[in-house]
């Protein structure tokens, strides 16, 4: 009997252990914009063309804030990924569903 017992009693502390993990909130940058997703992995980077910030995932999020920088066909869009939304920056704006 005490064989049957023992795992039993481990299968339900695992899993009360495991219903004790509080979820987390996600977080989300009160600024404005429009959030769009990532077609393909990208920087985010500090102005067009320029130092790089973090890499974003593709299908992750992205907040546009509405400002655009435009130069011919290359179009770079202001905001932030879902990766971190304390973070503002460019990307391409061909990399973006917006």
């Amino acid at each position: 009997m005490k064989r049957r017992i023992l795992p039993a009693l481990t299968v339900a502390t695992v899993a009360l252990a495991g219903s004790a993990v509080a979820p987390t909130a996600a977080s989300a940058s009160d600024a404005w914009g429009i959030v769009c997703n990532l077609t393909q992995n990208t920087w985010l980077r500090a102005a067009p063309h320029a130092q790089v910030l973090r890499t974003l995932t593709a299908g992750r999020g992205f907040r546009w804030h509405g400002q655009v920088w435009a130069e011919d066909d290359d179009v770079w869009l202001y905001g932030h990924g879902a990766e971190d939304p304390a973070i503002d920056g460019w990307v391409p704006g061909g990399n973006t569903t917006c």
